[in-house]
């Protein structure tokens, strides 16, 4: 028995009960590439091993994929089924998990492109699990989807540092229940950042200031942001990495 969990920009994706995974299928021809994109990154990251911060792959299926099932939904959609009800701790350790699967990601020759805590899902255990990579780039090829303004780089968007931006932004929204600028348009989103206006991150402490590194380019990589991650919440790493199966 199959459940219709929700319609993304490129496909129809259901959940499979009887398999507990979900299976991700183009709206139409035109969705082809965008999820033919996806399946070609998913099966990169597997053969290089995989890793627990993203959504596992079980392959193809007819013209769509197969994924993990994500039972806690999305970070944004998490947010507004608890009321912001959420640790710090936890808080701490998503930020940190999708800072290290990034690594991984962009290690794989990987750019997301359009990151956001509508793309980052959570399992049973509220571990962060990045996903939907059918707008992403695979060895500098073009980027299919934009990221929302939010989220957007006034640099270039397929580069290391578009995705670290897009990552302020998750975090911000994460520590805070909402996007950067929340209420103003895209056009204003954009000329802010042009200017170099970001939101105001003084009260987030350390984090804030991790923030707002991401938003200025002055980190190198997600491994750095991963470590200065790790060293807020005392944590020698975020999660264990299973074998795989």
């Amino acid at each position: 028995m199959r459940d219709v969990l929700g319609y993304g920009t490129t496909g129809l994706i259901v959940h499979d009960k009887a398999s507990q995974t979900v299976i991700k299928t183009p709206f139409s021809w035109d969705c082809d590439a965008l999820v033919s994109r996806e399946r070609d990154i998913y099966e990169r990251l597997t053969q290089l091993g995989g890793h627990p911060g993203i959504l596992r792959y079980y392959g193809a299926v007819d013209s769509g994929i197969r994924l993990e099932y994500a039972p806690n939904n999305n970070i944004r959609t998490f947010y507004e089924r608890q009321g912001g009800a959420i640790s710090l701790e936890q808080r701490l350790r998503w930020a940190t998990q999708i800072a290290e699967a990034l690594s991984f990601v962009h290690s794989a020759g990987v750019i997301h492109g359009d990151l956001t805590c509508h793309k980052i899902f959570l399992d049973d255990a509220l571990n962060a699990k990045v996903a939907d990579f059918a707008g992403s780039s695979l060895d500098g090829s073009e980027l299919l989807i934009a990221v929302t303004a939010s989220h957007e780089s006034p640099s270039p968007a397929l580069s290391t540092w578009g995705d670290i931006f897009a990552f302020g932004s998750v975090v911000y929204e994460i520590m805070t229940a909402k996007p950067p600028y929340t209420g103003l348009s895209e056009s204003e989103i954009n000329d802010r950042y042009k200017k170099g206006e970001f939101a105001d991150t003084a009260s987030l402490g350390q984090l804030g200031i991790i923030i707002r590194k991401c938003w200025l380019g002055q980190y190198d990589g997600f491994a750095t942001i991963a470590g200065d991650l790790r060293g807020t919440i005392s944590l020698p790493c975020s999660q264990p990495k299973p074998a795989l199966k």
